[in-house]
């Protein structure tokens, strides 16, 4: 009896072991995995603030370029205008200087920022961009500033601007100068052995400093120029391993099996949900409604919004945002966004025909801008309509424009196509004015978050305002979202925009509502036929 509950207890430990084996061996794999993902993190963080970087010189680029073609003196009142918008384009951007001669003849700050004394330069790089660092301005000690000069327009800036907005209690951040391998911004634990060349341990710019105890990402920007640092403690993942082994191992299996079972009844319900978006693609379950888009000026309507909604087999009504991620996510996207324009063609193929001039703005996804399939899907849609019948606007968010090389030739394929482009659910998310100076866009709209509170009290009240003046000042036409009283209609026509949206225009309808709404809308002759050609950015975007 004694032998058998010997075995059985050996056979328990062997058990147990043999249990503990997989979830010893996951811990070693998740420590290496953890290391990767925080290279990961960190590979990311250096990119932006690269960019970052990037962006702000380009400012200096934007500057001489417009300054050149205006022909304005540099210190001239229009000069100094320009030199102070381009000032306040940037928070990182101090004052714009210009200099002859290594001094400052100029700024757009006043007399006080002329009275900075740059000393020598640091580097120059190969670009001609000439860096000036531990620059001090008057009245503000403490502080050391960084000139970026180039053919004499230059720009004063506070390097720690540059890394602050990636600034986290868990990472190390520096902009270093490889000349003099001297820090020019930092954030957090930066010994200065991270900026020579010699710490490199591999060619990608990743080490172990195993005296500090970090993961180091080690960045030039330029050769004889800027360099990056962003670093973690190695103490975190440590510290997270410890406590994972500590407290879960004794039920990592059963943990373990947990998460198989669930995730095979999620794996087996994403399929499904695949199968039944498939389905309803296939067998016509999609249908669009068209919401009007009216002139603020004279009350009539001038296009419309195409809508996309899925009717399940029940009756029910999904709208998009139920279901477009999931489509993304599944790589059914560019079948969902053929699905669109194909039912254009069928809805409203007539339609264009007696009402050519008509505008129609039909929604693409982010994926979509992504492929070079999208321009030749839209070209299709034109050529099954009819040459010259209909005018089109496709509306994108800024997520699309994430991966930018590819963006620029779907953008541009678009416009050539003479389909313009609106630039959806700017100011709601992750908004970058340096997409709106690298993308042609024509039309901005004015998200209905920001339409309800204009004439409100809230701190939200003047975002709206702001977007119509940055949309004016780009020579875009902006498009105000969520109109639903008569207060906030003429709010908007007072400010000077002329195209307008929302319930107190119209709901979304049917095609053949459409169809006999317009005429009760619009005046004679409205909505003639013109050529269609590609449009600059200065041209009107909904007239």
């Amino acid at each position: 009896m004694k032998n058998r509950y010997q075995i059985a207890a050996l056979l328990l430990l062997a058990a147990a072991i043999l249990a503990c084996v997989p979830v010893l061996y996951s811990l070693h794999q998740a420590r290496k995995q953890a290391i990767r993902e925080k290279y990961v993190l960190l590979d990311d963080v250096s990119a932006s603030i690269s960019r970052q970087v990037g962006s702000t010189i380009d400012v200096i680029e934007r500057l001489r370029a417009e300054m050149r073609s205006s022909g304005d003196a540099p210190c001239s009142p229009a000069g100094l205008l320009r030199m102070q918008r381009f000032g306040i384009s940037s928070q990182i951007v101090k004052s714009t200087l210009y200099l002859e001669q290594g001094k400052v003849i100029c700024s757009s700050g006043g007399l006080l920022m002329q009275q900075i004394v740059l000393g020598p330069q640091t580097s120059r790089a190969l670009d001609g961009v000439r860096v000036y660092t531990q620059v001090q301005v008057p009245g503000l000690p403490g502080r050391e500033y960084v000139v970026l000069e180039k053919d004499g327009y230059a720009l004063l800036i506070y390097p720690d601007g540059l890394i602050a907005p990636f600034a986290r209690p868990d990472l190390s951040l520096g902009l270093f100068n490889s000349v003099d391998d001297r820090y020019t911004a930092r954030h957090g634990a930066l010994p200065q052995r991270w900026t020579t060349a010699t710490m490199d341990k591999d060619n990608d710019g990743h080490f172990t400093d195993t005296e500090s105890g970090y993961l180091v990402v080690r960045r030039l920007l330029r050769p004889g120029g800027t360099g990056v640092i962003v670093a973690t403690p190695l103490a975190a993942i440590n510290a997270r391993m410890a406590q994972f082994a500590h407290w879960f191992i004794p039920i990592g299996i059963i943990a373990g099996l947990a998460v198989l079972g669930m995730a095979l009844v999620m794996i087996r319900r994403q399929w499904s949900t695949r199968a039944e978006l498939l389905r309803a693609i296939n067998k016509g379950h999609f249908f669009l409604m068209y919401q009007p888009v009216f002139c603020l000026q004279d009350d009539t309507c001038i296009g419309a919004e195409a809508l996309l909604r899925w009717q399940h087999e029940d009756g029910t009504v999904v709208p998009p945002d139920r279901f477009i991620p999931f489509a993304e996510d599944a790589g059914l996207i560019q079948l969902v966004t053929r699905r669109v324009l194909e039912l254009v063609v069928k809805d409203l193929s007539g339609f264009f025909r007696q009402y050519p001039g008509f505008r129609l703005g039909v929604n693409l996804s982010p994926r979509d801008l992504q492929s070079m399939d999208t321009p030749q899907l839209l070209a299709d849609m034109q050529r099954a309509i009819g040459p010259g019948n209909g005018r089109f606007v496709v509306e994108a968010t800024e997520r699309g424009l994430l991966e930018e090389a590819s963006a620029q030739d779907v953008v541009a394929a678009i416009h050539a196509l003479g389909i313009e482009i609106a630039i959806d659910d700017f100011g709601t998310g992750y908004s970058s004015l340096a997409y709106l100076t690298t993308y042609r866009f024509d039309i901005l709209k004015v998200d209905k978050s920001f339409t309800s509170t204009a004439c409100t009290e809230a701190v939200t009240s003047q975002v709206a305002t702001h977007i119509i003046e940055l949309a004016r000042s780009l020579g875009m036409q902006t498009l105000v979202e969520g109109i639903e009283t008569q207060e906030q209609a003429d709010f908007f026509r007072n400010k000077g925009v002329i195209y307008g949206q929302g319930y107190f225009f119209g709901r979304p309808m049917r095609a053949a509502e459409l169809s006999a709404f317009v005429p009760l809308h619009t005046h004679p002759e409205q909505h003639a036929g013109t050529t269609t050609q590609p449009r600059g950015r200065q041209a009107a975007a909904l007239d």
